[in-house]
């Protein structure tokens, strides 16, 4: 892959990680995490969140810090942040970042990703878009819509299955770069697939094997405060970790980026809403730095300052 392509790459998945966080940096053209509106300026909006019981907030891994880029992604140094992160805070992992279709896609656009920004007029069609492998060979790539699940939120949906099962802790580890991915689809998958189909998407930078093994009941969905995601049209997978050494440029960019996705998940400040002050929320991050020094992951994390209800 060229560098170009490298910094659409990243470019992309950055903008559709973190357009819910926050403001926009004029300097790096992706939007970051609000860190800096005061708890004064937002009263209603706590006001509003305080009718959900739990608040979380979205820590993001600050790629843009990385020096050398991202394939300096230090794998061992991030694994043991996010395990200490799973220990110490509750936390929910929940990424959006789609997968994408290679080739002339004639699918229904209800699929893809972000048609309906499209169709309203605030993005350019997603579908079909000229864009490069890594070895600079053309391809039409049309994103889809995808969900990715933490270890600690698919057991929430065991009871929405239509068809054959959920994801379980055994699909969270990939021990080689050929073994097909378990997915869960949402209703209008049905009558394209079926239990136990193989298909091949692009997961960030190499193409990788999915395998079907179940369908959720129509309407399956969660909340994010006033945004709805639902199952419907998604692919959902586990976010799982990589058991095997990356090989090449291509699949190194994927582990160092889809690794470093693990840690960009929400923590919860264990208090109400109308109970969480510049103070409580300050003692969180300092919490969250504190860990990242002791990973040598220090200045690499942000957190948003505005507070998530999740209703499941």
């Amino acid at each position: 892959m060229t560098k170009k392509r490298k910094k659409l790459t990243l470019a992309m998945m950055s903008i559709l990680l973190l357009s819910a966080c926050g403001i926009t940096d004029e300097t790096s053209g992706a939007e970051q995490p609000q860190t800096t509106t005061t708890f004064e300026e937002y009263g209603e909006y706590i006001s509003y969140s305080s009718t959900v019981p739990e608040a979380y907030y979205q820590t993001v891994f600050a790629f843009e810090e990385l020096e050398s880029g991202v394939n300096t992604v230090p794998h061992k140094k991030v694994r043991a942040m996010y395990e200490e992160m799973k220990a110490t805070f509750d936390y929910l992992l929940v990424n959006d970042y789609p997968l994408v279709y290679r080739g002339d896609y004639q699918g229904d656009t209800a699929f893809v990703d972000g048609y309906d920004q499209y169709q309203a007029g605030k993005v350019p069609n997603p579908m079909n878009v000229e864009a490069r492998d890594w070895e600079g060979n053309p391809f039409l790539a049309t994103p889809l819509k995808t969900l990715l699940l933490g270890d600690g939120v698919f057991q929430r949906f065991d009871q929405q299955i239509e068809e054959g099962r959920n994801l379980k802790i055994t699909d969270y580890t990939l021990v080689t770069p050929d073994q097909p991915i378990p997915v869960v689809l949402g209703y209008a998958y049905k009558g394209i697939y079926e239990i136990g189909d193989t298909f091949s998407l692009e997961l960030i930078s190499e193409v990788m094997n999915f395998q079907v093994v179940g369908f959720y009941k129509q309407g399956t969905s969660f909340a994010m405060d006033t945004q709805q995601v639902a199952f419907d049209y998604t692919i959902v997978m586990p976010h799982f970790l990589f058991e095997y050494e990356p090989v090449g440029e291509a699949a190194l960019f994927q582990h160092a980026f889809h690794l470093a996705e693990l840690t960009s998940g929400y923590i919860q400040i264990d208090k109400p809403f109308e109970a969480i002050n510049d103070e409580t929320y300050q003692q969180t991050v300092d919490m969250l730095e504190k860990m990242a020094e002791r990973h040598n992951l220090s200045g690499l994390y942000k957190v948003a300052t505005w507070p998530v209800g999740f209703v499941w």
